[in-house]
């Protein structure tokens, strides 16, 4: 079974998706598309594969944001102008539970920090931000991705990945 990862097309099948979340299961089969066709505030991608070409696997959003540079520690922004920073939004990341453990979930984030490679030479921004669950803070951890202070002590924590980083661990 060969992965692959491309743009949400309408006739793909979401229906028997399932990441075990209902609000993240509830956005892929109801607003997914509505919001990258019609709306236009966020893309998505899936995971499929070379067998059942529109059955999604799994999926990512991507949307652009920006945060009050005061927002981030420091040593993050030193330098940079006293302005909201334009960012990138990794708005949401499932993966269906039947094909959990398999490496989806790494193959998606790794599609999402190259498309955010490709947004950031094009149009400029310096970070992707997402609001993780508090189960999966170590997984984003894992990838570089660092919680902003100052948020809510309960619900999702807003984590940044600065995209240097990013573009460095590719480089290697």
């Amino acid at each position: 079974m060969a992965i692959f990862i491309r743009r949400l097309e309408e006739h793909d099948e979401v229906a028997g998706f399932n990441c075990g979340d209902d609000p993240l299961n509830h956005y892929l089969q109801r607003h997914a598309w509505t919001n990258q066709q019609k709306m236009s505030i966020g893309v998505s991608y899936v995971a499929v594969d070379d067998v059942a070409p529109h059955a999604v696997l799994g999926y990512f959003t991507l949307a652009m944001a920006s945060v009050p540079r005061d927002a981030f520690p420091k040593k993050y922004v030193r330098g940079l102008p006293p302005y909201d920073l334009p960012l990138i939004l990794l708005a949401r990341l499932a993966v269906d539970q039947r094909f959990a453990g398999r490496g989806i979930g790494h193959a998606l984030i790794s599609e999402a920090f190259r498309i955010s490679l490709r947004v950031a030479d094009e149009v400029g921004c310096r970070a992707i931000v997402t609001d993780a669950y508090r189960d999966r803070l170590a997984w984003y951890a894992r990838y570089g991705f660092v919680p902003v202070e100052g948020g809510a002590p309960t619900g999702p924590q807003r984590m940044f990945l600065d995209l240097r980083t990013v573009r460095e661990a590719f480089r290697r």
